[in-house]
């Protein structure tokens, strides 16, 4: 899994550097978004990560690594990292499979935002982007 980030505006006109790690259903959604986003030739003020649907066992080294690489890149802005979706926040429906982990916070990550949703809309991801970003000073 390679990490890329490309500069979007988000609705309400801030300019990030948005990756994601897309494994299921909700990675839809989160495409659905940045299809709604134009790409933007401004600096980037932080970095977002969106990972989005169901954690597996199977993927955890894959997820490690795509972390790490997000976390290198643009050293000099602060990054956050997105659950979007069940699944990513707390197993979603499969929480209980024994493959399934039942959310980041499992494996040590710790989201700086959690969107709610089986699946959360695109207009429902750009609403708390949109919001959680509000606070930071660009």
């Amino acid at each position: 899994m390679v990490i890329t980030l490309t500069n979007v505006e988000l609705p309400g006109g801030r300019v990030v550097a948005l990756a994601e790690i897309p494994l299921a259903c909700c990675a839809l959604e989160v495409y659905a978004l940045r299809a709604s986003c134009a790409e933007s030739a401004a600096a980037p003020t932080e970095a977002l990560l969106l990972v989005s649907g169901t954690l597996t066992t199977a993927l955890l080294c894959e997820i490690q690594v795509a972390l790490a690489q997000f976390q290198a890149y643009l050293p000099e802005l602060p990054h956050r990292i997105v659950a979007v979706g069940a699944c990513a926040t707390s197993g979603g429906p499969y929480w209980d499979s024994p493959t399934v982990i039942p959310g980041l916070a499992e494996i040590g990550i710790h989201p700086d935002l959690y969107i709610a949703g089986c699946p959360p809309s695109p207009g429902a991801i750009a609403s708390a982007l949109s919001g959680a970003l509000q606070g930071v000073s660009a």
